[in-house]
């Protein structure tokens, strides 16, 4: 797929467009499966870009609520030679009621996320998985290979543990 326009434009998008198979998961959805990114692990990619949450980057949330759902809208804010750009507001909705019509206390906090990842998706967080490229098993392949310790991209130094190696207490006895 060729891309348009001024190759300067994609600076922010070339640099957050490739997305770590760990923070993946997969997701049954519409009859097919979908890819769910972590979120955190885009907290950590806007951290990684423009610096601490609060001091490079921000976003503001606002809510409305109805008498079944609650809508979020969400701004997203980064810094850029000292001066703020803005990106918003883009929306989710989430119902207040679980099916069993119990009050979901996470609804705010997923009506977020969601509006989140989506204003995050404009900026080219996880573009490849957006643009379906996750579809593709030799892509997901490749992207394991890239953001394997051995095939590192110079872009993070976090080193992932998986927790179940971890031993415990009464191991060491």
């Amino acid at each position: 797929m060729a891309r348009i326009g001024e190759q300067k434009n994609y600076y922010i998008w070339d640099k957050a467009k490739s997305t770590d198979p760990s923070w993946t998961k997969p997701f049954p959805k519409f009859g097919k499966t979908l890819t769910t990114i972590d979120p955190m692990s885009q907290v950590m990619c806007m951290t990684g870009l423009f610096g601490p949450v609060g001091k490079g980057w921000r976003f503001k949330n606002t809510f409305t609520y109805t008498d079944q759902n609650v809508f979020a809208e969400v701004i997203v804010q980064w810094k850029e030679n000292e001066q703020w750009y803005a990106f918003g507001p883009i929306s989710s909705v989430c119902a207040l009621y679980k099916k069993a019509g119990t009050l979901d206390d996470e609804a705010c906090k997923k009506a977020s996320t969601d509006a989140l990842t989506k204003a995050f998706s404009y900026l080219g967080l996880n573009a490849d998985v957006f643009l379906g490229m996750f579809d593709n098993n030799k892509y997901v392949s490749e992207m394991k290979t890239k953001f394997s310790s051995n095939g590192s991209t110079g872009e993070s130094n976090v080193k992932v543990i998986d927790p179940s190696k971890l031993r415990s207490k009464k191991d060491d006895k």
